[in-house]
């Protein structure tokens, strides 16, 4: 689970461990067609519009640590900011778990 700290996205250590091991599958053979879409999340404790612009500096954040560090092309991932429209804990708003990015298979 890839999270951020509350109102950064700035990449924690344990983030770029977990991109890391992604960034492995990734770079394999099997995995080397596809696009993915690479989602920010925030969690509610801003307005809806710094949520997006949070949740979408994060999904950015990912995306150039991959390109950078691991030489993933760029055109197969595309971030998108989902602000706090999709609570991963709604039972507790502000959990980490609801300020992440998750990377999800684009269908094309």
């Amino acid at each position: 689970l890839i999270t951020f700290v509350t109102n950064s996205a700035e990449l924690t250590s344990a983030a770029q461990s977990s991109l890391d091991i992604v960034a492995r599958a990734l770079q394999a053979e099997r995995l080397a067609e596809f696009k993915f879409a690479v989602e920010g999340h925030a969690d509610p404790r801003g307005s809806d519009e710094y949520n997006l612009r949070l949740s979408q500096a994060r999904a950015a954040s990912v995306v150039d640590y991959l390109v950078a560090r691991h030489h993933i092309d760029r055109d197969r991932l595309k971030p998108i900011g989902k602000g706090n429209t999709e609570l991963a804990n709604a039972a507790r708003p502000t959990a980490p778990e609801n300020r992440r990015v998750t990377i999800v298979t684009v269908r094309e």
